[in-house]
């Protein structure tokens, strides 16, 4: 989902952490908020039911003024040569996929 639609998951409390996919209720805890750092190897559970797959990578940047928040320019723009962030994240942030 959207960052807003987990933040409201998480509001309303749905979101639960356990160490292992296979614990029981008891062991699993609630999610304090958007501001808990969730361990990469967390097992989230949503509503009971385990989420799939690992937990996304989220890169936290403090990006410069006047570095546009996409990845890459359309293609009318590309004669104004705008920096965008594609230009200032490392290429391995570029290459995996990643988007604001």
């Amino acid at each position: 989902g959207t960052r807003s639609q987990v933040l409201e998951l998480a509001k309303a409390k749905r979101i639960t952490i356990a160490d292992s996919p296979d614990a029981p209720h008891e062991e699993r805890r609630r999610l304090r908020g958007p501001s808990e750092q969730v361990p990469h190897d967390a097992n989230l559970f949503l509503d009971g039911k385990l989420i799939p797959g690992p937990a996304p990578l989220v890169l936290v940047y403090h990006k410069p003024k006047f570095v546009l928040s996409v990845m890459d320019d359309d293609k009318k723009y590309v004669d104004q040569q705008r920096r965008h962030l594609g230009h200032v994240l490392e290429p391995r942030y570029v290459r995996s996929g990643m988007h604001p």
